[in-house]
């Protein structure tokens, strides 16, 4: 490790899911999807608690690279140079499945034309589209 990197601040970041720990570790940055837009957390950041919706959250690592999660809606809690992002889904970018995310979004579309009347079916389909045209936006940006 360069000395830069050595000397670098850091943020703890950990990305909890209902499943369990998605990643943790040390990074020099990180960029979630808050509701009220992009927020981004540098070490000695003032804490904070954010409401995030679908999107992609990035960490910016010591060695300089960039780690990209499709994550959904949920939380994050910054607090002395502790990040924790709470939330129902997150993939790391590069294992996300295409095909399986554009099956994904078919089977949600049909769920939402056959709910008709059905709100909890309407919210279920809705929350699932969300979801799969997430992951296909992350994947995009990242070719």
């Amino acid at each position: 490790m360069s000395t830069q990197a050595a000397d670098r601040k850091r943020l703890a970041i950990r990305v909890l899911t209902p499943e369990g720990t998605v990643f943790s570790g040390q990074a020099a940055m990180i960029v979630a999807p808050s509701i009220a837009g992009e927020v981004g957390i540098l070490p000695r950041h003032q804490p904070i608690v954010a409401f995030l919706r679908p999107g992609e959250t990035r960490l910016k690592m010591l060695d300089d690279t960039e780690e990209v999660f499709a994550t959904t809606d949920g939380y994050m809690a910054v607090e002395e140079d502790r990040v924790l992002i709470l939330v129902e889904q997150a993939e790391k970018a590069g294992e996300i499945d295409a095909h399986r995310a554009q099956e994904a979004l078919r089977r949600a579309d049909e769920a939402l034309a056959a709910a008709g009347d059905d709100e909890a079916a309407v919210v279920a389909a809705t929350s699932a589209r969300r979801r799969a045209e997430n992951r296909l936006r992350v994947i995009e940006r990242r070719r």
